[in-house]
């Protein structure tokens, strides 16, 4: 009888990321929901990846930890490489230089487990290394998904749900793969719920992939919206517009409003005791 697949593949792309690396898996070691495997994904790194894979395989012996190697071709298609090689019934992509707190898969394995109908379970985030803050991320609507992208990549998923996208596109080599990854999930129904904690690490570095999409965002949009005509529509364009325009407006009142009150307060005369 052969061996049960894990629950949840946790699948780790790495390119030019070795110093990170150990410090991804071993946030995944130590986790609180034991049933689990690792897929790390060499994307053709120019460092020492490969080895630095091998010795944390090495390190813990008694745990799933694979090497999958590869020719660079991009975070997308490593992505892909992973999950295609791994065996969980959910999927979790880490970037190897981001991190997990303990509950994270716990607690979304949680949510998937406890209620078929939602298919994507993510949490809110901490940004650590260049900049510390933490983020709250968006509510799952195609709406809300269309203009802004409501959760991090670092976001556990039914392994049908990437199945029925067609993977990570490869030519968002440059970024917002998740992003583009998103909404084609919720373009087929899939229903992704939020939970209030933040349970990952997002490490800013002042030069990242992530900060190169934000130089090209503008045409990283239109490499978007190329993708998904049919949620790119004229109609929903124009709300997203009004909303904004109506969001505006209203700051601008409130801001004058409260301007307004300040002076009139100041003009009150002085009512001695």
């Amino acid at each position: 009888m052969g061996v049960a697949p894990p629950a949840v593949s946790v699948v780790i792309p790495c390119y030019g990321q070795a110093e990170y690396l150990g410090e991804a898996v071993e946030s995944v070691v130590g986790q609180t929901y034991p049933d689990w495997e690792i897929v790390i994904v060499d994307d053709g790194s120019p460092d020492a990846t490969a080895a630095v894979a091998h010795q944390l395989i090495a390190r813990h012996p008694d745990r799933p930890i694979r090497l999958v190697r590869q020719a660079n071709q991009g975070l997308p298609s490593a992505r892909n490489s992973g999950i295609a090689a791994s065996t969980g019934r959910y999927v979790l992509p880490l970037d190897a230089d981001d991190v997990l707190l303990p509950e994270m898969l716990q607690k979304t394995v949680d949510v998937l487990d406890s209620d078929p109908g939602v298919a994507i379970a993510y949490t809110d985030y901490f940004r650590f290394g260049a900049d510390s803050r933490q983020v709250r991320t968006g509510p799952w609507s195609l709406d809300a998904l269309a203009f802004s992208c409501q959760l991090s990549g670092a976001t556990l998923f039914r392994r049908d749900v990437w199945t029925t996208v067609g993977g990570y596109d490869a030519a968002m080599r440059g970024g917002y793969e998740d992003w583009d990854f998103w909404i084609g999930a919720a373009e087929r129904g899939f229903v992704g719920r939020r939970i209030p904690e933040a349970l990952f690490g997002y490490r800013i570095k002042p030069s990242s992939m992530v900060l190169d999409a934000i130089a090209n965002d503008a045409q990283l949009r239109r490499q978007i919206a190329r993708n998904h005509p049919g949620t790119y529509t004229p109609a929903r364009r124009l709300r997203h517009w009004m909303r904004r325009t109506w969001n505006g407006a209203n700051r601008r009142v409130r801001w004058h409003a409260a301007r307004l009150f300040r002076r009139l307060r100041g003009r009150q005369p002085h009512r001695g005791t």
